[in-house]
């Protein structure tokens, strides 16, 4: 049996005893590398089979250094970071974990959703400075009639769609990729994207990063919405042109923000979205619960180890790459 050799491209989980179980178990071995940037991986990785990777940028250069490598197992739903053109070029699988924290996601959604709409993390800081006064300096709307508006209505969406059933929103939801069926079981309406922005009181962005949805939510978009409308990511900060929101939320085009993402993370405190009381911020954590990182870290290391056995992974993002002959024994794989 051949060993195989599985990097971890940035050590940033306290434990990675489910990836070594799981790889040493078939005979690989598990090395962890302390990657910032492209270059340190191409310097630290050169002789891996299999890469387990995070946010580290991955293009050509890359898949012409590491001449052994045969997939990039990615921690997380989106592939942005990755190249994937280059990797089917040079005949590398790249694979996602795409159902790990649907659930997490729509929590955290909703939770800063709440927290914009009632204004809480405002609340809270001014109490804890001496104040309590009802104010209009913290105006509060009721939802009762309100517009929720969905930008991207994958899995995600429709969960958080299902958690708010019991509250008194119009849903409505913009997604060129999804069935007519889709809609008409959620009771959503189905809008083109600028009818959404226009109507919308509320906008949750569950979009990947694209070159189509890259800054989608523009100067010009935000110009269009709603002067009441608040917007909630807890996708891909790329989607949303950050000197573009500050503006909107230091000129009143929009009324506020909560942001689980951003352009470049992490944010520095010296950002100007950092000082505004009008937005709230949370540390790319959407996806993050015990139950998920542990599903998280299982399951990307299931497809090294499936891949190494020459078996298709369950989750590729460029199929068409051909699975090369097996490297490990025909044992069948842990549930």
């Amino acid at each position: 049996m051949k060993i195989f050799k599985t990097y971890v491209v940035e050590t940033s989980y306290s434990s990675y005893e489910i990836e070594k179980s799981l790889i040493e178990n078939e005979g690989g071995r598990l090395i962890l590398a302390k990657c910032h940037s492209e270059d340190d991986l191409i310097e630290q990785c050169q002789d891996a089979n299999a890469l387990l990777i995070r946010q580290t940028p991955v293009t050509e250069k890359t898949f012409k250094s590491l001449k052994n490598l045969r997939i990039i197992s990615r921690y997380g739903i989106g592939y942005d970071n990755i190249d994937v053109k280059a990797a089917t070029k040079h005949n590398v699988l790249v694979t996602i974990v795409p159902d790990y924290c649907v659930q997490e996601v729509a929590d955290h959604t909703i939770a800063l959703l709440f927290s914009a709409i009632r204004r809480i993390p405002m609340r809270d800081r001014v109490v804890r400075k001496g104040f309590w006064d009802i104010s209009s300096a913290f105006p509060v709307h009721r939802t009762d009639r309100s517009i929720m508006g969905f930008v991207g209505y994958g899995k995600t969406a429709r969960e958080v769609r299902k958690r708010l059933s019991g509250f008194p929103f119009r849903f409505v939801a913009y997604d060129p990729y999804q069935k007519a069926e889709i809609f008409r079981q959620d009771n959503t309406m189905r809008l083109d994207f600028m009818k959404l922005v226009m109507v919308s009181h509320f906008i949750s962005i569950h979009a990947p990063l694209t070159d189509e949805t890259r800054h989608l939510f523009n100067d010009k978009i935000f110009r269009m919405m709603r002067k009441e409308a608040i917007l909630v990511n807890t996708s891909r900060g790329g989607i949303v042109d950050q000197e573009a929101l500050v503006e909107a939320l230091v000129k009143g085009y929009i009324c506020g923000a909560a942001l689980d993402v951003y352009e470049d993370e992490p944010l520095p405190p010296s950002h100007p979205l950092c000082s505004l009381n009008n937005v709230i911020l949370s540390d790319h954590a959407a996806w993050y619960s015990e139950e998920s990182l542990t599903q998280l870290q299982r399951e990307a290391a299931l497809e090294v180890v499936r891949v190494m056995r020459g078996l298709v992974p369950k989750n590729p993002v460029n199929p068409e790459v051909t699975i090369q002959s097996n490297l490990l024994s025909g044992m069948s794989l842990p549930a």
